[in-house]
């Protein structure tokens, strides 16, 4: 298995803090920009972790196996050592929050973090948004009439599949420019059937949390995610001019934000 680790900012002699960047499912740490010379300012080193099948990280990939790869590159490298920070995006931000149990994160900013994988399934179903999802999973160049594309589509336009599990003539491997699997039922099994929760076992004292909100979400729902903030004592922001799940150009936005609490941690 080949691990596609990005890293970058002050180096790793010199840098108090590493910060670990891990993207949504089917995302890709490399669209995250930040400069070096911001880094190096704050005495930091940015960890772009694209998991399998995401960017040019090959294998299969589920949460669990991700954190427990990502947990032996940073132990390697001494990383753990130092004053760690993570930037997770939707399902990136589920995944770190689970891996702040093991690793003494001082400070964690999740952006529409999933709290619970098929809920954010059915959410996308119940407002008529899962064919955005779908259309992440099908083959480039292959018309929608034309297999696979048109198992996916048709398999994942009704929730069934959640009850029933019925996903294995989907055993395709699927590559395009936001995803590479190799087996696309393997994926699906093994990030919703049955799925992960992030309840509140996983909130730990030692960490700090930031939630950041966009204005409107159609893959998870944000009452779901103010309520589980509110009663954990997190911290929850939203950012009016994000217009959906991805944050669409609203990222340099947010990064200003986490710079800010970055500062303030720093002078603390």
């Amino acid at each position: 298995m080949s691990l596609e680790i990005i890293e970058s900012g002050a180096s790793p002699n010199e840098a108090k803090g590493i910060v670990i960047l891990w993207p949504s499912t089917g995302g890709n740490a490399r669209s995250f920009r930040i400069r070096d010379s911001e880094l190096e300012l704050l005495g930091l080193r940015l960890v772009r972790f694209n998991p399998p099948s995401h960017g040019n990280s090959k294998g299969i990939y589920d949460p669990k196996t991700a954190i427990s790869l990502l947990d032996v590159y940073l132990k390697e490298r001494g990383y753990t050592n130092k004053e760690l920070y993570g930037i997770g995006h939707s399902g990136g931000g589920a995944a770190l929050m689970m891996y702040a149990k093991e690793v003494p994160f001082l400070k964690l900013f999740l952006l529409s973090p999933i709290l619970d994988s098929v809920l954010s399934l059915r959410f996308l179903y119940e407002s008529g948004s899962i064919e955005e999802f779908s259309r992440l999973l099908l083959l480039p160049g292959v018309s929608d009439l034309e297999s696979p594309n048109k198992q996916i589509l048709e398999t994942l336009s009704n929730p069934r599949w959640l009850v029933d599990g019925n996903v294995d003539h989907l055993n395709v491997p699927i590559q395009n420019t936001r995803i590479c699997l190799d087996d696309l039922s393997l994926f699906l099994k093994n990030l919703f059937l049955p799925g992960f929760v992030v309840d509140t076992s996983v909130i730990q004292k030692r960490t700090s949390y930031t939630i950041f909100l966009p204005k409107e979400d159609t893959w998870f729902p944000k009452v779901y995610t103010t309520r589980f903030a509110k009663e954990n004592g997190l911290n929850c922001i939203e950012i009016s001019e994000a217009p959906d799940h991805f944050f669409s150009s609203t990222w340099l936005t947010v990064w200003k934000q986490i710079k800010t609490h970055l500062i303030s941690l720093q002078m603390n």
